[in-house]
């Protein structure tokens, strides 16, 4: 590919046509994603990885656009749901790679809770009933995109497990916005990146309650479960837009947890410098856990503390005990539905995910310096 080449598919109004075609709509809503968005794009142009990563960038930008597009049809269909409450959400965090997607698996199989699959998250709408997920279209065509992905990535299974019936990251949805840390993850983009740290991720998070809205307009008064490690980063508009939120925090030690991120992130795209992801990882999360232990002062009374170690040892109890302190109740029949889970899913079924710090550019004392006040906090 040549670099007008490159140019010429990431030009921004070619991905807004593009995005259009898809949806079949060209309603963006209002325009404060624009400025996320030329940021990202205006990085991407000024790249020396231009031809590598144009692709890939433009990928992205048509798939947050056309999920927009989705969630303003939707909006516009339906104006009354967004009058609808978004009542006391529980919300799974902690850094990546600290056993969010294992709790957040078990949880959704708890009839009380809702959720948005992966199939809806990608292109919201009304969440229709489950027994009508398979034959919907759009179900079809996420569920034949993720099989794609991993046949192509055959390790990245084991690493992270998605499906397009299962349980979702909010971060797939809030990438609408254009003001993410999805985009940091999936590009080597450091002017993004020093954008997105001065940025303020509260319209995004505005949308993302809107978007709940919408999906749930069916069951609207169902308790959300939730989860993104992104809120890590986010924990101060989280906390604002959603302030009777209930939020549990899962911890490991950041020096599993780092170099475990940078493999996912080097196994995604062949346009990563293996040395250069650690050095990303431990910049991007060690600021996460900063802001967040500083949003949680401003916000006490909101986290529950989990450690990793006790939801792997013990992951019914560590439910249990989520739910003693949030006053929810488990049935027998829920417990029995995650001992199934749990027998059917054990560590390790898609193979094993191995890494390291050295190979991806840091060491494990780098770790330990950058997060010594965290380890100190919670006891890793």
């Amino acid at each position: 590919m040549t670099r007008s080449e490159a140019l010429e598919l990431i030009d921004e109004d070619a991905l807004h046509a593009r995005a259009a075609a898809r949806a079949g709509s060209s309603d963006f809503g209002d325009d404060d994603y624009r400025e996320g968005l030329g940021v990202l794009l205006g990085a991407a142009r000024n790249s020396p990885r231009l031809e590598a990563i144009a692709g890939r960038t433009a990928s992205l930008v048509i798939d947050a656009l056309a999920s927009r597009l989705s969630s303003q049809a939707g909006w516009n269909a339906h104006p009354e749901v967004l009058q609808n409450p978004i009542t006391a959400p529980l919300v799974i965090t902690g850094l990546p790679r600290s056993g969010t997607t294992l709790l957040h698996f078990l949880m959704s199989l708890d009839p009380q809770f809702q959720w948005t699959p992966r199939w809806i998250g990608e292109a919201p709408l009304v969440r229709p009933p489950r027994e009508e997920w398979e034959a919907h279209p759009q179900y079809q065509a996420v569920h034949d995109r993720v099989e794609a992905f991993f046949a192509i990535n055959p390790g990245l299974r084991a690493a992270h497990e998605m499906g397009a019936g299962l349980a979702d990251e909010c971060i797939t949805i809030m990438v609408q916005s254009f003001v993410n840390n999805m985009f940091i993850s999936m590009l080597p983009l450091p002017e993004y990146r020093d954008w997105f740290f001065q940025a303020d991720e509260t319209p995004s998070y505005r949308r993302y309650k809107d978007n709940l809205r919408l999906i749930g307009a069916g069951t609207p008064d169902k308790t959300w479960l939730v989860k993104n490690p992104s809120h890590t980063i986010g924990m101060e508009p989280l906390l604002t837009t959603f302030p009777d939120a209930r939020v549990v925090v899962l911890h490991r030690n950041p020096v599993e947890t780092i170099a475990s991120g940078a493999s996912l992130t080097y196994r995604n795209a062949d346009f990563w410098e293996k040395t250069e992801v650690g050095a990303i990882r431990l910049d991007v999360y060690s600021r996460a856990v900063k802001r967040m232990a500083e949003a949680r002062e401003r916000h006490p009374g909101h986290c529950l503390d989990i450690a990793y170690k006790d939801l792997v040892s013990d992951p019914l109890g560590t439910v249990q005990r989520i739910y003693d302190h949030y006053g929810l109740h488990m049935t027998e029949e829920t417990a029995e539905a995650m001992k199934d889970w749990l027998a059917a899913n054990p560590q390790g079924k898609h193979g094993k995910h191995s890494y390291s710090s050295n190979e991806f550019g840091i060491t494990d004392d780098d770790v330990r310096n950058a997060f010594a006040d965290y380890i100190a906090a919670h006891n890793l």
